[in-house]
C-alpha cells in the first residue's frame, strides 16, 4: 500500500523535474518472474526504475542501509532487501530466487555499487548465478542522460536475455563472472 501511494507521488515530480521517458516496455514478458538489471550512476535509479515500471520491484540493497531502523523500516516496506557485498552472501541470493521463484520482479545493479564515469565495471557473478539458479530471463536497462534539473533521464529497456544453456550445468565462479559481464555489454549497448 505505501508502496503505491509513495510511487503515484513520486512519478509525477520525477516525470516533471527529470523529463523522464521509458523506451522498450513492449520487451517486459507478460508473466513475472524475471530480473531487471541496469547501470547504476546515481542514487536516484532504483528509485526511478521503480516508479517507472508497471510492476512492484524488489531490490538488493547494501546492508549498510538496514542498520538504521527507521531506514530499515522503509527500505522494507518498499520492497528491499539486505546483501552484504564483501562477500558472498548466500542468505541474499536465497531471497533472491524466492522473489523470482514467486513470479516477483528482482531489480538488480550488476556492477553492485554506483559507477558514475559512464563506463561499464566489473559485473558481480551474482546476476547470472541468480538467473539461472531461477531459470527466468533478465531484462536490461540502460540508463542515460544524468540527473540534472530539466534534462532528460532515458530508461532503455532491451530484448529480454535468456541464460537457458546454462540452465542445469556446474559453473564456477569465473564463468558466473563471465556471463554477467556479458550482460553489462547489453546494457551499455542501451
Amino acid at each position: 500500500m505505501l508502496y503505491s501511494i509513495v510511487k503515484s507521488i513520486l512519478k509525477p515530480i520525477l516525470k516533471i523535474f527529470y523529463r523522464v521517458e521509458v523506451k522498450g516496455k513492449e520487451h517486459f514478458p507478460e508473466k513475472t518472474g524475471y530480473i531487471i538489471c541496469s547501470n547504476h550512476t546515481h542514487n536516484l535509479d532504483p528509485l526511478v526504475v521503480a516508479c517507472f515500471m508497471d510492476f512492484p520491484i524488489y531490490y538488493m540493497a547494501k546492508k549498510e542501509l538496514f542498520q538504521n531502523k527507521v531506514i530499515s523500516y522503509f527500505l522494507k516496506k518498499f520492497k528491499a532487501f539486505p546483501v552484504d557485498r564483501q562477500k558472498p552472501d548466500i542468505a541474499a541470493i536465497k531471497t533472491a530466487i524466492k522473489v523470482l521463484k514467486n513470479n516477483k520482479v528482482l531489480g538488480i545493479f550488476p556492477e553492485g555499487t554506483r559507477v558514475k564515469s559512464g563506463e561499464i565495471s566489473r559485473a558481480e557473478p551474482g546476476i547470472a548465478m541468480i538467473a539461472i539458479k531461477a531459470k527466468v530471463k533478465i531484462i536490461p536497462i540502460g540508463i542515460s542522460g544524468g540527473y540534472k534539473l530539466g534534462r532528460k533521464v532515458l530508461l532503455n529497456c532491451g530484448q529480454p536475455i535468456s541464460l537457458e544453456k546454462y540452465y542445469g550445468k556446474k559453473l564456477s565462479i569465473k564463468e558466473y563472472k563471465e556471463i554477467s559481464q556479458d550482460i553489462m555489454k547489453e546494457i551499455k549497448k542501451l
